[in-house]
């Protein structure tokens, strides 16, 4: 049967890749207790990975899995792990500067790659997986209606949506299906250019593309019914994560809704402006930064929303002492 899958293979999908279908094969039978069901199945699931940890990553979240295994789980936090320490720091400046220079940079050199960290999405194999990295942020846009159902929230009044952190446009795309006007905000010019061809060449017309180009505009968000933000926020200092959350929840119309996602603990994880400005060895590179779940729930006390569900969405991994949450936030 192999011999038969990987002449098969040759003929269906001839993109390089680090995986030969046996690797695909076997996780068929670790995860799912099957053999692929045929030579296509195996070929799109080499689309989506290029790393054995991509193969663990794609069969874990398979709905096939989980209905197989339904004991399952990884526990994330014990509760008795150490706090974080975290500086406060109220001027923003020279972290925002920072942060979009690395933004720009990688814009210009791996801008898929730097919206979902995988092998498959390099410059050097875009050209076979762009289909594949842009059909992704379907099943995102779904995740936010199916959480608005399952609490009783009525999402056919919810008509404008800004995205923060549109990036090159995934997820944008997707929205734009599901509202009458979305309003995408990067910090990247070169992310905006690539999402402004993307959105064109497939006819979208219903987007407006916003770049920020200082902290000062964070605070200038028109009034929407929904704020969107996945995968971004967690690329930020914990003092830029407080503010762009701030802002996100004010720039909601009455009985709107916010849907951010941030990680909320990492073990031994902490920031000072003075070591995160001297550290200068991991200066140009994709930072991972969290925000104390507390933190979270304060502001939005603050800023009169509503906590409606805090989900733990694995968008960091499923090891132990790491955390990441989707937030659903309504505005009073």
């Amino acid at each position: 049967m192999q011999n038969i899958y990987f002449k098969l293979y040759g003929k269906l999908f001839s993109p390089p890749n680090q995986l030969s279908p046996e690797a695909v094969i076997f996780g068929y039978r670790l995860f799912l207790d099957r053999e692929p069901e045929s030579p296509l199945e195996i070929a799109d699931m080499l689309r989506r990975v290029a790393t054995t940890q991509d193969v663990r990553r794609e069969f874990v979240r398979l709905e096939e899995f989980k209905k197989k295994n339904p004991g399952f789980h990884s526990v994330s936090l014990s509760g008795k792990e150490p706090p974080m320490s975290i500086e406060t720091v109220t001027d923003l400046q020279g972290l925002f500067s920072h942060i979009q220079n690395v933004w720009e940079h990688l814009g210009e050199t791996e801008p898929y790659w730097s919206v979902l960290c995988s092998e498959q999405f390099k410059s050097s194999r875009i050209k076979f997986t762009r289909s594949d990295f842009y059909k992704s942020g379907s099943d995102n846009v779904i995740t936010l209606f199916r959480t608005l159902e399952r609490n009783g929230i009525d999402h056919t009044s919810l008509k404008t949506c800004l995205e923060y952190g549109c990036g090159v446009g995934r997820v944008t795309c997707w929205l734009a299906k599901r509202f009458d006007r979305v309003i995408g905000f990067d910090i990247s010019r070169s992310h905006l250019r690539l999402a402004k061809q993307y959105l064109g060449e497939i006819g979208v017309n219903n987007v407006s593309l916003k770049h920020i180009s200082t902290p000062q505009e964070i605070g200038n968000f028109p009034k929407v019914d929904v704020v969107y933000s996945l995968l971004v926020l967690q690329h930020n200092p914990p003092p830029m994560i407080r503010v762009i959350i701030q802002e996100l929840i004010r720039a909601l119309n009455s009985g709107g809704i916010a849907f951010f996602q941030v990680p909320t603990y990492s073990s031994g994880y902490r920031f000072s402006l003075g070591e995160y400005l001297a550290n200068e060895a991991t200066r140009g590179e994709m930072e991972m930064h969290v925000l104390p779940q507390n933190e979270i729930f304060e502001i939005v006390r603050k800023e009169q929303g509503k906590l409606v569900d805090v989900l733990e969405d694995g968008w960091t991994g499923v090891g132990c002492g790491e955390r990441s949450n989707t937030f659903l936030i309504q505005k009073e």
